[in-house]
């Protein structure tokens, strides 16, 4: 597979900003990827990071870090920091450990509920996909990009094992830089509908069907990723991190 490139512009720095923490670098870069924002294989200069947070290289130096450790960052010896551009086994191993947590978190959650043990559940999930599609409705793609992810955390966090919702928590931003890998950025995040189609089987109870419609939405997810590399994109890292 061809790599993805990228490079970073620049164009003069956004309004000044209050100095940030070490945390707050972390989320902005975080929040990025998610959004689908910030590309696989674009570089980031921990001078050019510096800068635009108004702190010290070091300081960038250790969100960066963290954010190896999550994979989301590949550190390259005496060439710096690079958005992590997955493999395309890389990316099917993502969504293989998907298919065998989330099917998982399911059942756990329909259990909780016949126990009375996740009232609120349903309806949580139920607002939160109503916030999805209300985005894609106006062309919203980025927050529409977040919430779809936040929906597959929060069906772990309402299963209630705080394992399940830290792995998904680790594993959706992976999942985001397999689609932006192997994926147009203007493809849909999640297939319309079969959100909403996996909370109606999760309330009517019916195990076997939640955890089908589970499998065969990650499954549609798999198959939209192609091999084809991607054009070199030039980003302004200004915009996708504050913009």
């Amino acid at each position: 597979m061809k790599k993805l490139k990228s490079t970073v512009t620049k164009n003069a720095l956004p309004a000044a900003r209050s100095v940030a923490s070490k945390a707050d670098i972390h989320q902005s870069i975080y929040d990025a990827i998610v959004e689908h924002r910030l590309l696989p294989g674009t570089k980031l200069s921990e001078e050019r990071v510096a800068e635009l947070f108004a702190v010290s290289r070091t300081q960038v130096r250790g969100a960066l870090q963290r954010l190896a450790v999550e994979q989301l960052i590949t550190l390259v010896p005496n060439r710096g920091a690079f958005v992590t551009t997955p493999s395309a086994e890389e990316a099917r191993d993502v969504l293989s450990v998907r298919r065998t947590l989330e099917p998982a978190a399911v059942a756990r959650l329909i259990e909780r509920i016949a126990a009375g043990k996740a009232p609120t559940a349903v309806k949580q999930l139920r607002a939160l996909v109503k916030r999805e599609q209300q985005a894609l409705a106006r062309g919203d793609r980025r927050q529409s990009v977040r919430l779809s992810g936040d929906f597959h955390v929060l069906l772990a966090e309402v299963s209630g094992s705080s394992i399940l919702a830290r792995l998904m928590r680790e594993l959706t931003p992976l999942t985001c830089l397999a689609i932006l890998t192997f994926e147009a950025p203007t493809s849909a995040a999640c297939p319309n509908d079969e959100h909403a189609l996996l909370i109606d089987a999760i309330e009517a109870g019916d195990a076997d069907a939640a955890e089908r419609l589970m499998i065969d939405h990650l499954d549609h997810i798999e198959n939209s990723l192609k091999l084809d590399a991607q054009e070199v994109q030039e980003v302004d890292l200004a915009d996708v991190l504050f913009g």
